[in-house]
């Protein structure tokens, strides 16, 4: 009965919570909210600045399989703070470059950083260390990280607006590496004596036999493809938040505010997951998520004529995304199970995060090529076609329903 109050007492998982949400201010949040700083303050254009943040997320997707392995031999808190403490340095020395070669040389840097401390390494210890119980830590964590972006946009240009976004930078920086990465070693500090005994063969079997029977189901494809296309939905509309919402004739300062409620938003949907289990599955509600994925592209191209438009965009884009970084680490376990989860949610992550790296430049190429109405049209696109891979996904389940149920009261 006291499951779920233990969770939100736990301070191990408050630590992780907060170092999650410091971290992905930091490493990830304050790319697209710095992005039109940076454009003006190096002189480069804006799909050359991008690069680089895609050239980040390539790294992590690869460096992402090693912190699997990492994960599943019981080094979660080395490798957590350390990842942090390495993207806290290297944001630091953001300010003191002077050539675009040494901003991307950070940035695959910060990919590496990024690959070891985010939301899939800590989920795939968390599922390590919690097996079927690991949904409500999972569920509050993105809770308070989903106010990540809603930090980092407005501090980091109220920073820049005051002083300069070289500050900015450093404090984000500062609080990554002074208070993010403690926290992360804390909280997963329990690491090794809190997993499940396990013999050594089923510890460290080799990557190939963990992998192979994997890659031969259709299912793993069907996740690949549908991770892939919601990332790069979300990407491309992120790093290109505040010029996308500007191109719809919003002014920079709503277009800031609307960017910064998105992470609210994000939290929203994540509150509806455990009340709606309850009644429905957890592939039912990913579907619907889906679907608002879609709808929300759909609302911001037309957030010229009416703030009600923006608004559903908001609403829509990051309930849709709440719900489904959820689900994601859920439906993994459910569908291609628990053993060596580390390793094996890495493997699918790598399209997840793939998508993410692509869809910084592709959108800068579709918006340098057709414009923003063309990116509308590819976003409300990559919606139908992961909800149509999840569909492909679900027929090839076998019954594993006892995973996604409610625990017992």
């Amino acid at each position: 009965m006291n499951r779920k109050p233990a969770v939100w007492k736990d301070p191990k998982i408050w630590a992780l919570a907060i170092g999650q949400t410091l971290s992905w201010a930091s490493l990830f949040y304050i790319f697209p909210a710095l992005l039109v700083r940076w454009e003006g303050a190096f002189d480069w254009n804006r799909e050359n600045l991008t690069f680089a943040f895609s050239g980040a997320l390539f790294v992590a997707s690869i460096a992402g399989v090693l912190a699997g392995r990492i994960i599943d031999r019981g080094k979660s808190h080395l490798l957590l703070s350390g990842s942090a403490v390495l993207g806290a340095i290297l944001l630091a020395g953001l300010p003191y470059i002077s050539t675009l070669l040494q901003f991307y040389l950070i940035w695959l840097g910060m990919g590496l950083a990024m690959a070891g401390c985010l939301y899939e390494p800590c989920f795939a210890y968390l599922t390590r260390r919690y097996q079927k119980e690991a949904k409500r830590p999972i569920v509050m964590i993105t809770l308070v990280a989903g106010f990540a972006g809603t930090i980092c946009f407005p501090i980091a240009n109220a920073i820049s607006d005051a002083i300069h976004w070289q500050a900015s930078v450093w404090l984000f920086a500062a609080s990554t590496g002074f208070i993010a990465a403690p926290l992360l070693w804390y909280g997963s500090s329990d690491n090794a004596a809190a997993e499940p005994d396990r013999s050594p063969s089923a510890v460290r079997p080799g990557f190939r036999a963990v992998m192979s029977p994997v890659l031969r189901r259709p299912r793993f494809w069907a996740l690949a493809i549908l991770f892939g296309s919601v990332s790069i939905n979300h990407g491309m509309i992120i790093s290109h938040i505040l010029p996308l919402i500007e191109s719809r004739g919003v002014s920079s300062h709503h277009a800031i505010i609307a960017a910064s409620f998105i992470g609210v938003a994000q939290i929203v949907g994540r509150l509806v997951v455990l009340p709606l289990e309850k009644h429905t599955s957890l592939v039912i509600i990913c579907a619907i998520a889906l679907v608002g994925l879609s709808v929300a592209s759909g609302s911001l191209a037309l957030a010229g004529y009416s703030i009600v438009f923006l608004g559903t965009f908001v609403l829509l884009q990051g309930a849709s995304v709440g719900i489904e970084s959820i689900t994601k680490p859920l439906i993994t376990a459910q569908m291609l199970g628990r053993d060596n989860f580390g390793t094996i949610s890495a493997f699918v992550s790598i399209f997840f995060v793939w998508g993410f790296a692509l869809a910084p430049a592709l959108g800068g190429i579709i918006w340098a090529s057709y414009g923003y109405d063309a990116l509308f049209k590819v976003t409300i696109s990559l919606g139908l076609i992961a909800l149509i891979s999840l569909l492909i996904a679900s027929r090839d389940e076998p019954h594993h329903q006892s995973d996604t149920q409610p625990e017992p009261k």
